[in-house]
């Protein structure tokens, strides 16, 4: 049962600080177009999708993405400490308008001169 408390404490926990590092680094307008949506239902009618991976002896890592903004953060969390890291946040919208790509170590900006180039 405690197992469980903690799961749901670093998933609670993780989702609130994504909110507020992303309510930092976003304009004003999506501060108040998210604002205006927890406003009027809550985290559940935002349309967060997160995924939560276990690992023995490693961090705890929580996926947040949101298909509005067509975003994603990246956090670790410590089983020991419960400190969290942002380990990054990456807009999809050029990665999911390519045709095709199968490699590794891209980056956003090249993806999106590549789509640039195709237009």
């Amino acid at each position: 049962m405690g197992e469980n408390i903690s799961r749901a404490a670093y998933f609670s926990f993780a989702v609130g600080v994504g909110l507020v590092i992303g309510l930092q680094l976003w304009p004003d307008s999506t501060q108040q177009a998210l604002g205006n949506q927890l406003a009027l239902g809550g985290l559940a009618s935002n349309g967060l999708i997160t995924h939560v991976q276990e690992s023995e002896g490693r961090a705890t890592r929580v996926i947040i993405i949101d298909p509005q903004l067509r975003s994603m953060g990246v956090y670790d969390i410590s089983q020991d400490h419960g400190e969290i890291q942002l380990k990054s946040i990456r807009n999809l919208n050029a990665d999911l308008q390519m045709l095709e790509f199968n490699s590794g170590g891209i980056s956003p900006e090249d993806i999106q001169k590549a789509i640039q180039r195709q237009q």
